[in-house]
């Protein structure tokens, strides 16, 4: 009795699991300004009320909250519009920028290294990650709009 073959299990390694977990939807959104603000409760609270209409026309893309400060991720001319305003506030105001979002499947919240994958993929080649800011399944890197193209090539293969 002649003996069957048995099947091979391969396992895929860390980089065609993140890989495998990249494909998915991407968005840029161009124009935006990184916005830092200093963090004070009473002037914080203040702040998104009178930034609420905003928030709501999509006009920010991102908030995220450290210990000292607020990074607003948003167009242009509202960065401009809250410089003016808030000038005493203001820590740094970064313009000229892209937010390029991934947005994974909820698989990548258990898939260790991804976050890694890219940035090594950006530094190796001299594309400047200015903020990443994460919110569950999506991922956003905040590049300068003069590396788009070379950071789109860079993961093109791995993210359409």
């Amino acid at each position: 009795m002649a003996k069957t073959p048995k099947k091979k299990i391969l396992k895929k390694n860390s980089k065609e699991k993140i890989i495998d977990v990249l494909h998915g939807s991407t968005k840029f959104k161009m124009e935006i300004s990184l916005v830092v603000l200093r963090f004070d409760p009473k002037f914080i609270i203040k702040f998104f009320q009178e930034i609420a209409d905003d928030v709501d026309k999509g006009k920010v893309t991102q908030i995220s909250q450290s210990t000292k400060s607020i990074v607003l991720l948003c167009d242009e001319m509202l960065a401009r519009k809250i410089e003016k305003e808030y000038k005493n506030y203001i820590i740094k105001h970064e313009k000229d920028l892209v937010a390029f979002t991934i947005m994974f499947p909820k698989r990548a919240i258990e898939t260790p290294g991804i976050i890694s994958f890219i940035s090594d993929r950006f530094s190796k080649n001299k594309i400047t990650i200015v903020e990443i800011v994460g919110c569950y399944t999506d991922i956003t890197f905040v590049i300068h709009r003069k590396d788009l193209f070379k950071a789109m090539d860079l993961l093109g293969e791995f993210i359409l």
